[in-house]
Parts: structure tokens; sequence; C-alpha cells
């Protein structure tokens, strides 16, 4: 994945084929619909490989994915990945020949390689089975997400990004 610098960098993580997997992707797919000024909006499957090379020299990341908490299913959080320990638990595999979000965090801080500011938004899952389609509350979800992360991206840039006129389709 060959990513532009931008001054901010967004980061929909997950899998389009395991239920509320693909909140991140969704997420991703709204905000690029709004053609935000100044902002690269990209997708990934999630492996730690991937988050790194995307993260990898940009000053200002969002990484939105799933999450297994044990919140209610929707809630949506947002953690610094530069401050004190993250409690997310992506819903990637759990497959030993595979590593996520978490353990992409946890060597990005051993190694000192993360982006100078990376936010995470996770939205908690209710069902990562096999198929598509979003639960209810997941589904419901997605536009705030989005709203969410276009104010802290507005503010980051110092303007209205609502303000920039959209082409016409």
């Amino acid at each position: 994945m060959v990513l532009s610098r931008q001054p901010v960098r967004v980061l929909g993580v997950g899998n389009a084929w395991r239920g509320d997997d693909a909140a991140g992707l969704m997420v991703a797919r709204h905000l690029r619909k709004d053609n935000l000024p100044q902002v690269e909006v990209a997708e990934s499957l999630g492996t730690g490989r991937a988050l790194a090379d995307a993260w990898q020299d940009a000053d200002r990341v969002i990484v939105v994915d799933a999450m297994a908490s044990g919140a209610p299913p929707g809630t949506i959080s947002r953690f610094d990945a530069n401050g004190p320990a993250v409690p997310f638990q992506g819903s990637r595999s759990s497959s030993t020949h595979c590593w996520g979000l978490a353990e992409a965090l946890a060597l990005g801080k051993v190694f000192q390689n993360l982006p100078p500011v990376l936010i995470i938004y996770g939205i908690e899952g209710e069902n990562f089975s096999l198929g598509d389609g979003l639960s209810p509350a997941v589904a419901a979800a997605i536009p705030e997400a989005a709203r969410r992360i276009a104010e802290d991206i507005q503010a980051w840039l110092g303007r209205e990004v609502s303000e920039v006129k959209k082409p016409e389709r």
C-alpha cells in the first residue's frame, strides 16, 4: 500500500466478510464520500505489518476498527495510542500466524516509531461470524464515528472541514 504524505491519514481496519469486523472499513468509506481536504483515507485488513507500513512517515493518524471489550454493541471509544496503556482488543483472529492492531501498537511503542499523533477509534462489535452485514447497533454507530473523526480532523487543521464544497456528481 503506497500512501501519499497528507496532514491527516485515516485508516479503516477490518474484514468485510466477518460481520461487525467491517465497522472500520465502513467508517473509512463514509469519510471518503465526504471528500475531506488534506485527508487521506485508506483501508486495511489490519495485520500488524500493514498497519505499521500505513502509519509510517505520517504525523497525524486515526485508525478505526471494530473492538470486543464487553461494552454494549455500537459503543464508540477513542484512545490516544501515545498515552497510557490502550485498553483495546481488536477483533482480528487469535491465530498465531497473524498479529494485529494491539501488537502493532505495542511494537511501535517499544521501537518508538509510532506517529506523533495516533488516535484509535473502536466500535464495539456484536457479531464477528463469517458473512457480510453489520449488526443494527454497529451500523447505527458508523455515521457518528465518522462525525467524531471529522471533528478531530477539523480541530487539527483549524478550520471547518464541512465548509469545503464537495465535487458535483
